[in-house]
């Protein structure tokens, strides 16, 4: 996605987290597929392994599964990786997939990296959004991921 249409700013998530780990670790905790299932997704929610399928280059594609714990009810979600360049920056698209398989509404995700002193700065940005509730609803369970992110880095160190 290149420049934003006026208004398309105000359906824009922005999180900016700093983590106690240096850049590298911090990178290979979001890109590693082997670690994802350690903090994808919010409280009551987890990501298998075996739903991960990533080709991480530029135009890979990725699609995986998160599943809710007390029903059991799967959410698809795939993408295409953008850009990636180690270990700074990495950019994908994001749509959860509807039940008739076709593909719901695409965000575009930035994550970028810096180091700061004693660790990691991420400025995580997605959207536009379609909606301000879709926006604060994605931004309550990414908030969520990245805490658990936090700990799982915390306890790799």
């Amino acid at each position: 996605m290149s420049e934003l249409a006026s208004g398309d700013t105000d359906l824009m998530l922005v999180i900016v987290r700093e983590f106690r780990a240096p850049i590298r670790v911090v990178w290979s905790a979001l890109t590693d597929p082997d670690q994802a299932p350690e903090w994808w997704g919010p409280r009551g929610f987890h990501v298998p392994r075996e739903s991960i399928d990533a080709d991480f280059e530029v135009g890979g594609l990725y699609r995986a599964c998160m599943i809710q714990d007390s029903t059991g009810q799967e959410f698809w979600w795939s993408g295409v990786h953008t850009d990636i360049e180690p270990p700074q920056l990495f950019v994908f698209t994001h749509a959860w997939d509807k039940p008739d398989g076709t593909r719901g509404f695409e965000t575009e995700v930035t994550i970028q990296l810096d180091e700061i002193d004693g660790g990691t700065q991420m400025t995580f940005t997605q959207g536009p959004f379609d909606s301000a509730a879709s926006r604060d609803r994605h931004g309550e369970g990414w908030r969520e991921s990245f805490d658990r992110l936090a700990n799982h880095l915390s306890v790799a160190a």
